[in-house]
């Protein structure tokens, strides 16, 4: 058989490069500590090895979402501890101003600790997290959820979301609950009202929280609202501002309460309830009683507080504020109920929190085993197989010297 000399040095030299390709591949595994180079080095390995860097990936996302569900959740039970112990001071509070021996003098004394107890409450209820979101404002986060009115009086102005965060496949936590089913919808000690004005409202009008003075008569009343709608100057003689009272399901006037004058701060008293408008209505403005079993914290506090400030020293009073003090530690001692199950909640979601995690380390723990018996090098064989794919490098540079030598011209 008869070989070109083309053909004995495209022969030497293919069997060279051939070796160096090993060699080079060789080396690459070594110094990457990885076997699997590209897909076609192996591709069943390659297909799992991108399936296991993905879930590791994913992984890592719902690790950074435990951290922050966590962190979010220690937050508000921290915030909700809080709120448990001023709560109880309040208890304290309302317990003391209940005596009959105590003077206006002495009630107002109290009602300053109470005022500044309100304050603590309110900053409470506005905790923001470490991204500067407020946590009790459902999904306004942004939105500051308790704003304090001229009137003193605070209102709600988040919403009534509940964020979650995935923390497995399956798993979503709540990471925070919203200031209305916390701190608002609070049930009352018995049948009560919120009073607001209309937001349609042209005139400077302000109300506030009121008392129950008559508990008959408003449990007559009750599940009724009223209206007190401010009416043209014209309406009385001399002319001047007034007002009528009606109830909200039929428009019906309450106790003959018909163009009454007004002035500042008078105490208005229907149905059975008490409540005290302020500032300078004009006509067609309106403000709301609305029946409620429930009553916010922030207008217990403000309730009591006002009844501290105000009420004197004569038998009609002190019944109020023998009503007021009642109506007031049964309502907080359902404000305790209801943050006491939400921490119980919040102790549960940890948990889940907590078993997430664990199980989450088991997982990364037995995939990145996997991960690396499909992907890593063995240094030992891999150190052992370029020795001798040197050492075949080396003699087909050697062969290939030796053969490139053989000529004819030689011989001659």
């Amino acid at each position: 058989m008869r070989i070109a000399t083309l053909q004995s040095f495209n022969l030497g030299l293919n069997a060279i490069l051939d070796a160096q390709a090993s060699v080079n591949k060789t080396q690459q595994q070594v110094s990457s500590g990885r076997r699997v180079l590209t897909p076609a080095d192996d591709p069943i390995a390659s297909t799992k090895i991108l399936q296991l860097q993905q879930d590791l990936a994913q992984r890592d996302q719902y690790d950074r979402n435990m951290t922050a569900a966590d962190n979010r959740l220690k937050l508000e039970e921290s915030s909700l501890e809080s709120i448990t112990e001023a709560l109880t001071r309040l208890q304290e509070l309302t317990v003391n101003a209940g005596s009959g021996t105590l003077t206006i003098t002495d009630r107002q004394a109290i009602s300053a600790e109470i005022g500044q107890l309100e304050d603590q409450l309110a900053s409470l209820f506005n905790t923001k997290d470490p991204n500067g979101e407020f946590i009790f404002g459902g999904f306004k986060g942004a939105t500051q959820p308790f704003q304090q009115k001229e009137n003193g009086r605070y209102e709600y102005q988040g919403d009534e979301g509940q964020r979650y965060l995935a923390i497995g496949d399956t798993t979503r936590v709540a990471t925070g609950d919203n200031g209305k089913k916390l701190f608002v919808d609070v049930r009352a000690a018995k049948d009560t009202f919120t009073s607001s004005v209309n937001p349609l409202n042209t005139g400077t009008t302000q109300v506030n929280a009121g008392f129950v003075v008559d508990e008959e008569a408003y449990a007559k009343f009750y599940p009724d609202d009223l209206i007190v709608t401010f009416n043209p100057e014209a309406a009385i003689d001399p002319p001047g501002p007034n007002y009528t009272i009606r109830r909200a399901s039929d428009g019906r006037i309450v106790d003959g309460i018909a163009d009454r004058p007004y002035s500042k701060g008078a105490e208005i008293v229907a149905a059975g309830i008490s409540i005290k408008i302020s500032g300078d209505p004009k006509p067609g403005d309106e403000v709301l009683a609305k029946s409620s079993p429930k009553q916010s914290i922030t207008d217990t506090v403000f309730r009591l507080r006002q009844g501290l400030d105000t009420l004197q020293d004569n038998p009609t009073d002190s019944a109020t504020l023998d009503i007021l003090i009642e109506d007031t530690l049964t309502n907080l001692a359902n404000a305790q109920t209801s943050v006491s199950e939400v921490r119980s909640q919040l102790g549960a979601r940890l948990n889940v929190v907590e078993n997430a995690r664990n199980l989450s380390d088991d997982v990364r723990l037995v995939s990145q085993e996997v991960l690396s018996e499909l992907s890593d090098v063995d240094f030992a064989e891999a150190v052992s197989r370029l020795s001798l794919q040197t050492f075949l490098l080396e003699a087909a540079q050697q062969s290939y010297t030796t053969i490139s030598r053989l000529s004819l011209f030689n011989q001659l």
